[in-house]
């Protein structure tokens, strides 16, 4: 699960747009690397241009992918976190304060997705069945990881519509020696009852407990609960949305309708249809069990 290494923010701008980057901790990198190679390009000649240029970035992230709290984050530790270096006016201490913190982030990612799927192993007891949904980074290294450990288990993976995210997740359990059932989204109940408990990641964590993460999820949950099944959530804690300390709520992305139905195609009064397509759902906290993190369950 490489991470992609960036040469242009524009690059990355284009991925984002794209979708391309694979969970909540993929985006995070990319806005790191984003303020990374902004603080490197000399083009910006004060510190205070760094700044401004590393905000824009931010704020065209943003735009793409208000729900990921890992942008929001990645500008607070290591944007922010660099303004009183850039308050002295010292452009090569900005930038390399800057470089330096984007650097740790990418670092302190790393380790703690080492921990967390350590942690998430243990819970994966041999013969058992885990129902996920969507794709999370922190979900996979689980998966890895117990399957290293030579517990044979298996997954039952939703098609996760309509980026069908569960592709990409697909081919790396099987390739781990993962037995899997794919069902569609809309047969969640039907699987339910072969689960032994349910596993998904996050993209944001409110200070509630709730947690935003791909359209389902709730759904997910909701049937879990019905049918007596452990929900868990595989999560850094760096997916702490810190705006809802301060009672603002997780941002929902919606995606453009065109995504999942050409109104012109369906309908000859296309005018009469309105198409809603959250990209993100919030699954309260009663739902949840437990938040499997890198500081443990």
């Amino acid at each position: 699960m490489t991470l992609k290494q960036y040469q242009t923010v524009a690059e990355i701008i284009e991925d984002v747009r794209a979708l391309r980057p694979l969970g909540g901790s993929a985006y995070g990198h990319s806005a790191a690397m984003g303020f990374k190679l902004t603080a490197q390009d000399p083009a910006h000649q004060t510190a205070e241009q760094i700044l401004q240029a590393c905000d824009n970035v931010l704020a065209t992230l943003l735009v793409e992918k208000p729900t990921m709290a890992t942008i929001y984050n990645a500008h607070y530790l290591i944007v922010e976190k660099s303004r009183s270096v850039a308050a002295t006016g010292d452009l090569a201490a900005t930038r390399t304060a800057i470089v330096r913190r984007a650097e740790l982030f990418a670092e302190t990612s790393a380790t703690a997705m080492a921990r967390l799927s350590r942690v998430g192993s243990n819970m994966v007891q041999a013969g058992q069945t885990i129902m996920m949904h969507s794709y999370s980074r922190s979900l996979m290294a689980i998966f890895e990881q117990a399957a290293a450990s030579g517990k044979s288990f298996s997954v039952i993976c939703t098609q996760s519509q309509p980026t069908l995210e569960s592709r990409h997740a697909l081919r790396q359990l099987t390739e781990w020696g993962i037995s899997v059932t794919f069902v569609l989204d809309a047969a969640m109940a039907v699987a339910m009852s072969q689960a032994d408990f349910c596993l998904v990641g996050a993209d944001s964590i409110s200070i509630d407990g709730s947690i935003a993460n791909k359209v389902g999820s709730y759904q997910l949950a909701l049937l879990a609960h019905a049918f007596g099944r452990p929900f868990h959530v595989a999560t850094e804690v760096m997916k702490l949305q810190r705006q809802t300390m301060d009672g603002v709520p997780v941002p929902l992305e919606e995606r453009p309708g065109a995504e999942i139905l050409d109104r012109a195609a369906a309908s000859d009064h296309p005018d009469r249809i309105t198409v809603y397509h959250p990209f993100f759902d919030l699954t309260p906290a009663a739902l949840i069990r437990s938040l499997v993190t890198e500081q443990g369950i």
